[in-house]
């Protein structure tokens, strides 16, 4: 089968295209899916480089975005067939550990992520537990689906389920020109949410950001950002996304309200960053870490899609074989939206 395959990390010029890789062989609750559209993740870029703490198995193919169709089924399958559309929730879960034991698939201890743990979606065929499948309406794009499972869902649950957005609230999101940036807007709107929202290219992009819901539009400087909204919201904001990591945390942590709540879901500026212990109890703050989400949230996420509440935004749509040409595109930050990949 056609694949893209990790034999070392590094640079994007490590990623091979490769014609000749051997089909997935199935377990008997597993089913083949013919990948029809996958999306690039920043953590695609992170486990490329050399996940820190994982131990990759090599060769390895990367992606955690599946959308496709069943080709085969394993002989334990029984409620699905050959033939069917599916979009397919990114984490094998255990099903026996009491965290899944109270459905909260994503935080098994013995979770395995497709593209990490698992051989991903920068392959023409994926060999899926069934249980991961989620039916995939005849309405929905291929690869419109495929930019829900891991930026979406992780905007889903950030915001809806743990953050718990109200009417009338204010969030502030750092690098909002993204897939996430994109989701993130569109659901906090649907919240009845306030939104700000930076991007490093500022003007160029504040059309478009305020297209999609942005309130506000700033440029992706946190000194900028602090002096603005100390301006605009003198008492802080109520919610900070943030997925930057330390270049932008001491801001996220200084403009939040009284009672305000930070979701941190990323690393790209690193892994640490100095905390006021003292601010986060005299201020009555809260700090979540987050990634992805449960089953169920994609399922909702899904049905926000098929209904037409929610539309992606789509960067590009891009053969499999010019995986280094998008890696190189989201490593320069120069694309509004999600990177498609088509194997």
């Amino acid at each position: 089968m056609r694949a893209v395959v990790l034999y070392q990390t590094g640079d994007p010029e490590v990623l091979q295209y490769r014609e000749d890789i051997p089909e997935p062989q199935l377990q008997p609750d597993e089913v083949l899916v013919r990948v029809r559209a996958t999306s690039l993740n920043r953590v695609d870029i992170v486990i490329r480089r050399g996940y820190p703490g994982l131990e990759l198995r090599l060769p390895h193919i990367l992606g955690g975005d599946i959308a496709g169709e069943i080709v085969e089924c394993g002989s334990a399958v029984e409620h699905l067939r050959p033939g069917q559309r599916v979009l397919v929730y990114p984490i094998v879960w255990c099903g026996r550990c009491s965290l899944c034991r109270r459905g909260l698939e994503n935080l098994c201890v013995n979770w395995q992520y497709f593209g990490m743990h698992r051989a991903g979606s920068y392959a023409e065929y994926v060999a899926v537990p069934a249980r991961c499948c989620i039916e995939l309406p005849e309405n929905v794009d291929f690869a419109e689906a495929a930019c829900l499972p891991i930026a979406g869902l992780t905007a889903f649950h950030a915001l809806v389920s743990v953050a718990q957005l109200q009417p009338g609230e204010t969030l502030l999101l750092w690098g909002a020109s993204g897939g996430m940036g994109n989701f993130a807007i569109q659901l906090a709107k649907l919240q009845g949410a306030q939104v700000i929202a930076t991007t490093r290219r500022y003007p160029q992009l504040e059309a478009t950001l305020s297209e999609w819901g942005a309130d506000f539009v700033l440029p992706h400087d946190p000194d900028v950002v602090s002096a603005k909204l100390r301006e605009l919201l003198p008492d802080g904001v109520d919610v900070v996304l943030d997925y930057v990591g330390p270049s932008t945390f001491p801001s996220s942590f200084a403009l939040l309200r009284k009672g305000g709540r930070v979701v941190l879901c990323g690393i790209l500026t690193g892994r640490e960053s100095m905390l006021s212990l003292h601010q986060t109890y005299l201020r009555h703050l809260t700090i979540y870490g987050i990634y992805l989400g449960t089953l169920a949230e994609l399922k909702r996420l899904l049905e926000l899609l098929a209904t037409g509440q929610l539309r992606p935004a789509i960067a590009e749509r891009l053969p499999l074989s010019e995986a280094v040409h998008a890696h190189r595109l989201m490593e320069s930050s120069q694309h509004v939206g999600k990177l498609i990949l088509l194997p």
